[in-house]
């Protein structure tokens, strides 16, 4: 094997594999490399069996990982996401699934219900006029206070009279005194439409968010969201590695990388008759050569301490994402011995469908024991994903955090998975296995100095259950210029012929008008 390539990248996660689809398919030589078996890092998705391995592991230096239960027979035919996700049908992130042809690697369907936990009982946010009037759940002036909000939302609000000062209140508070909207209203607008984390979040973000989820819905159906099948973001994240390794992408994983070193051009075992020399040497485990390389782009979580003040650091530009970054995010996976079928609002007008693909949120302070600072979220996947066999269920649970927690994920999403079960018929809240775990969210310091020249790194994916793929689109793009700047190479966009670096070349399939195409 040629042990010289252009770039390096180490990780699949979400971010780092669009990256390396994307420079793959530009023309340039890529090695992707990953410590762990399997491609989606934090995203990954995982068989029962795969994910009791993937505890033990986690177990060898996180005590507070808890598991309980067996490995069920059939357990292959789980698909379960370590980082659970929704799509929004429109935004960067569904844009490289169609532009980069990944989309036709997976299948995908629309979200079901989306509902707020309140008092015990769950109530459907309305996704569109025509709920909103048909709900009996609000009265009709508060149907009337509604529309007038999601009129103002889906508009040009940045330089309205009803935002002017209000930019940086909490959303509830600008809700309350501009809108008149009520504390239940306004809690599922806050939560379950602008999908706030925390209680004081600002108004100016969570409208941005609201905005692009408005425009959203009707693409693909009446949600403005899709969810992936067999796992979500780990399946989506291996299909652009298999879209690099069609463009001559090297894989390696499995393997941990031992040393990485700048290389000074003028040591003899480098190439003289080429201008393209090393900027990088890479040792892997048990692997025979040294790698070599132009241009390294690591997750902040592999690069080696000695390099992460010197790397490049990408970071995300969006205006949606003014809220606060969590630290670290508490996770529950539990397997449920029933279909996940959320039950009817007893006050549903009857045009809601049923799914076992549902989202449910908890706002701060709506159960006894939870967190009153953070919402917390709860994915529900089954069959109908291909996620779990007939008649069995999987609950994601998720808690994000502003700062690291004394207290384990079982401790704090415990009270959580009890109020979700008891939602069910009794015969259905018995627990095949569950996990707990605590997903820390890896950050690089930013450089003190110039940067390495070809040394970037990515930051740990947004754990934001509705714009966390947008964010990782967005800086896999901004990586991918960077890497193409410091290769010192332009590339020629197909079919225009001018010199220019484009994000995915147009394919020959989409010429054919066939690349709108999505698996459903």
């Amino acid at each position: 094997m040629d042990n010289h390539f252009d770039v390096i990248v180490l990780g699949t996660g979400l971010i780092e594999s669009i990256t390396a689809a994307a420079l793959s398919k530009a023309g340039f030589k890529v090695a992707h490399i990953d410590p762990n078996p399997y491609y989606g890092a934090d995203q990954a998705s995982l068989s029962l069996d795969e994910l009791v391995q993937w505890v033990n592991h986690r177990k060898e230096h996180d005590r507070s990982v808890t598991h309980y239960g067996e490995v069920p027979p059939h357990a292959r035919q789980y698909s379960v996401s370590l980082g659970p996700s929704v799509i929004p049908s429109i935004g960067p992130f569904i844009s490289s699934l169609i532009a980069s042809g990944v989309s036709r690697y997976g299948s995908f369907k629309l979200l079901g219900r989306v509902v707020i936990y309140d008092g015990g009982m769950l109530k459907d946010v309305p996704q569109s006029k025509d709920d909103i009037f048909q709900s009996k759940a609000m009265s009709l002036l508060e149907k009337r206070r509604v529309t007038r909000f999601l009129m103002f939302a889906a508009g040009d609000f940045e330089n309205s009279k009803e935002l002017h000062g209000h930019e940086n209140s909490p959303l509830l508070d600008f809700l309350h005194r501009i809108f008149l909207l009520s504390d239940a209203t306004s809690q599922a607008i806050t939560y379950a439409l602008g999908y706030c984390y925390f209680i004081a979040e600002k108004t100016l973000p969570a409208l941005h968010r609201i905005r692009a989820y408005l425009k959203a819905s009707g693409r693909y159906g009446p949600s403005s969201f899709l969810v992936g099948y067999y796992g979500g973001s780990g399946e989506i994240a291996q299909g652009f590695c298999r879209a690099a390794a069609v463009k001559g992408g090297v894989y390696i994983l499995g393997r941990s990388v031992t040393s990485i070193s700048s290389v000074d051009p003028a040591e003899p075992e480098n190439p003289v008759l080429t201008s393209d020399l090393p900027r990088f040497a890479i040792e892997v485990d048990d692997f025979p050569d040294r790698l070599h390389c132009r241009c390294l782009i690591s997750s902040t979580s592999l690069l080696p301490g000695h390099l992460s003040t010197l790397a490049d650091v990408i970071r995300p530009s969006i205006s949606s994402y003014g809220s606060p970054r969590p630290s670290a995010v508490a996770r529950c996976i539990a397997v449920v011995d029933g279909p996940i079928t959320l039950p009817l609002d007893i006050e549903d007008s009857g045009t809601s469908e049923m799914s076992d693909s549902s989202l449910l949120v908890f706002p701060p302070g709506s159960i006894h024991g939870g967190s009153a600072i953070s919402a917390v979220h709860v994915m529900t996947a089954g069959p109908g994903t291909m996620s779990a066999p007939s008649g069995k269920g999987i609950l994601y649970i998720s808690m994000p955090l502003l700062t690291n927690s004394v207290h384990s994920a079982e401790i704090l999403l415990r009270p959580y998975l009890t109020a979700v079960l008891l939602l069910f018929p009794a015969e259905q809240q018995q627990q095949i296995c569950s996990t707990f775990y605590m997903q820390e969210l890896n950050s690089c310091t930013a450089s003190t100095s110039d940067p390495l020249v070809g040394l970037l790194a990515v930051p740990s994916s947004s754990p934001h259950i509705t714009q966390g793929v947008d964010e990782a689109a967005i800086v896999a793009e901004a990586t991918f210029r960077k890497a193409a700047c410091s290769l010192n190479r332009e590339i020629k966009e197909m079919n225009q012929g001018s010199e220019q670096t484009v994000f995915w070349p147009v394919l020959a399939e989409m010429e054919e008008g066939e690349g709108n195409d999505m698996h459903w």
